[in-house]
């Protein structure tokens, strides 16, 4: 083989292995079809009986073993609700499709916590499935909730004192 031909040959296949690297490359940088995604959901949360308009409601989407009903950090999503006659209402998207439980208090004086005295709140308080009134907070299965897509949950604010 002469020196025009090799030449000729190696640049032949110097673009072959270009060609196969950037086939190879544009393989890797496309998005796998098929593939699963995350799936997300939507929850619509309303907040009744709420006693006035001062304040805010406080709400925390807690998921599991994460302390509930008092989350702190490790909520997937918290919010401060306004309230309006008497209700208080968010729509949260792209929640990761899972089982939470939902604590909301009436922050009434704004300080950012729930206010009790001896351990009882003074401030009015619920959680999601609205679990009857016992001497202690509920426990994670009483207000469990299943976000599977787009859900709606209705919480009813309890007052003690």
């Amino acid at each position: 083989m002469d020196a025009v031909a090799y030449r000729a040959a190696m640049s032949k296949a110097r673009a072959r292995s270009r060609l196969a690297a950037a086939a190879v490359l544009s393989l890797w940088a496309m998005p796998l079809t098929g593939t699963a995604q995350a799936a997300t959901a939507s929850l619509d949360v309303t907040i009744s009986g709420i006693k006035s308009a001062k304040g805010v409601i406080r709400l925390a989407i807690c998921p599991p073993d994460t302390g509930f009903p008092d989350c702190k950090d490790k909520a997937v999503r918290t919010a401060s609700l306004p309230i309006e006659n008497g209700t208080a209402r968010m729509t949260f998207t792209g929640l990761p499709v899972g089982t939470y439980a939902v604590s909301v208090f009436h922050d009434a004086n704004g300080n950012g916590k729930l206010d009790t005295f001896v351990g009882i709140p003074k401030e009015g308080y619920g959680f999601s499935r609205n679990p009857p009134f016992r001497p202690r907070a509920p426990k994670w299965a009483e207000a469990e909730i299943a976000l599977k897509s787009a859900e709606f949950l209705s919480i009813k604010i309890r007052y003690i004192l």
